[in-house]
C-alpha cells in the first residue's frame, strides 16, 4: 500500500495559502469591529447632541416667563470678570483644534470659540407666602410657617416679592444659604453682576404681605471636562456649580433674530444693523443684541411700537441653536468628519473624531407678554 505523504513544497504552500485566508479573514473581522464601535460612537454622539439640544431649547423657549424681559437674555452681566463689558463674559478656552485665528477674547458670541448663553425665567415650581419683611438690605423675610422651605436655597439665588395683583415687584437675591425647613430667609438687593432684573426695594409696606417665588438664572457654556473632552456645563449661580451635563458636546453657536416690522408699520424697512444682515445678530461677526438699545415698555407699549423693534434683548424674537457633537474617543479607522462654518464660526477639516451636527430655531413667546405672570402653587 502506498502511503506517499506531503512533500515539504507541498506544506509550505498550504501554510502560504491558510495564512493568507486568515489574513484575510481578521482584516475583515478588524474592519467590522471598527465598523461597529464607529456606529455605536456615532449613536452615542448623536444621542448627546439631541439631548442637548432639547435642554438649550427649552431654557430659550422659557426665557423671560414670569419676569420682566429686559433680563430674559444677558451678554454682558452675569458671570462677567466686569459686569457691563461684554468683551469679559467668555473666557473659556475653545475646545476645537486647529483653533481659527482669535478676535476679541471674551463675549458671549465668539468666532474662535464656543458661544455663551445666559437665560432668566421665573421658576414654575417654587412659591411661598410671606408674613413679614424686615431689615434693610439684608432684609430677613418671615415664610407662612405652614409653607416653610422643602428643599435648601443657596445663596445669590434670585427671588422676586409680588405684593398683591403682582405690583408692585422687588427683585432680590439670597444673602445667605437657606436649609430645608427654615421659615426665614436673609435677601439682599439686586447688583448689576446678578443681572439685568429692576433694581427697585421692597420699600412699599406691601412687601410685609407678599409673594415669593424664585427665578432660574442658568449659563451655558462648552469647555473642556477633567480629561481634555469638550462638554456642556450649566451654571445655575449657586454653590456647587457649574455642572457639567453632556460629555462631547464640542461648540455652540447662536444667532438672535429680531422680529422686523410688518409692512405698514412706522418701523416697516428699519431695524438693527448687525454685519450687513438686519435684524439677526450673530451670523457673520461678533456681534449680539444690546441692552443699552431702547428697550421697550413691556407692559403700556403697543406690540407695533417703534421700540419693539430695536437691538435691545427683550426684543429677541427666536433663536437659533446650532451644536457640535464630538464623540469622546478617536474613531477607530482615524477617519474623522469635518466642521463646515456654522453661524460666525470658521469651519475646519476632519480630524480623528466622529462629529453631528444639530440645528433648531426656538422661539421666545414669553417676551412679547404684556401682563404680569401670576404665580400659581408650588414647592
Amino acid at each position: 500500500m502506498n502511503r506517499r505523504g506531503f512533500t515539504l513544497l507541498e506544506m509550505l504552500i498550504a501554510m502560504g495559502v491558510t495564512s493568507i485566508v486568515i489574513a484575510v479573514i481578521s482584516i475583515v473581522l478588524v474592519k467590522q469591529s471598527q465598523a461597529s464601535v464607529k456606529q455605536t460612537q456615532q449613536r452615542s454622539l448623536e444621542e448627546t447632541g439631541r439631548q442637548a439640544l432639547l435642554e438649550i431649547a427649552y431654557a430659550v423657549r422659557m426665557a423671560g416667563s414670569g419676569i420682566d424681559p429686559r433680563a430674559a437674555f444677558d451678554f454682558d452681566r452675569y458671570a462677567c470678570t466686569s459686569p457691563g463689558s461684554g468683551n469679559t463674559c467668555n473666557n473659556n478656552p475653545g475646545t476645537e483644534k486647529p483653533t481659527p485665528t482669535p478676535a476679541v477674547p471674551g463675549s458671549r458670541d465668539k468666532i474662535n470659540g464656543p458661544d455663551e448663553l445666559v437665560v432668566s425665567y421665573r421658576d414654575p415650581t417654587f412659591v411661598r407666602k410671606v408674613t413679614a419683611i424686615s431689615g434693610s438690605n439684608p432684609y430677613q423675610v418671615t415664610l407662612d410657617p405652614l409653607g416653610p422651605l422643602k428643599n435648601p436655597i443657596k445663596k445669590d439665588r434670585i427671588a422676586m416679592l409680588l405684593c398683591s395683583g403682582a405690583d408692585p415687584v422687588a427683585y432680590l437675591a439670597l444673602g445667605a444659604d437657606a436649609a430645608a425647613g427654615d421659615t426665614t430667609i436673609t435677601l439682599r438687593s439686586i447688583v448689576n453682576a446678578d443681572g439685568y432684573y429692576p433694581q427697585a426695594l421692597p420699600d412699599n409696606g406691601c412687601f410685609g404681605k407678599a409673594t415669593l417665588v424664585l427665578v432660574e438664572r442658568i449659563r451655558y457654556f462648552v469647555a473642556n471636562d477633567f480629561d481634555g473632552v469638550p462638554a456642556l456645563f450649566r451654571d445655575r449661580g449657586r454653590a456647587g456649580d457649574p455642572q457639567m451635563l453632556f460629555r462631547g458636546i464640542e461648540d455652540l453657536q447662536l444667532t438672535y433674530t429680531i422680529g422686523p416690522a410688518p409692512a405698514g408699520s412706522a418701523s416697516a424697512g428699519n431695524g438693527p444693523a448687525a454685519c450687513g444682515t438686519k435684524w439677526v445678530y450673530g451670523l457673520c461677526d461678533q456681534s449680539v443684541p444690546n441692552e443699552a438699545a431702547q428697550a421697550p415698555d413691556w407692559i403700556n407699549d403697543s406690540y407695533d411700537t417703534a421700540k419693539r423693534y430695536t437691538g435691545h434683548p427683550a426684543n429677541i424674537r427666536s433663536v437659533e441653536i446650532n451644536l457640535v457633537s464630538r464623540s469622546p474617543q478617536r474613531s477607530p479607522d482615524k477617519a474623522g468628519d469635518p466642521v463646515p462654518t456654522i453661524a460666525n464660526r470658521p469651519g475646519h477639516a476632519a480630524d480623528q473624531f466622529g462629529r453631528s451636527i444639530f440645528k433648531l430655531t426656538e422661539q421666545t413667546p414669553n417676551l412679547l407678554a404684556r401682563a404680569v405672570l401670576m404665580p400659581d402653587v408650588g414647592g
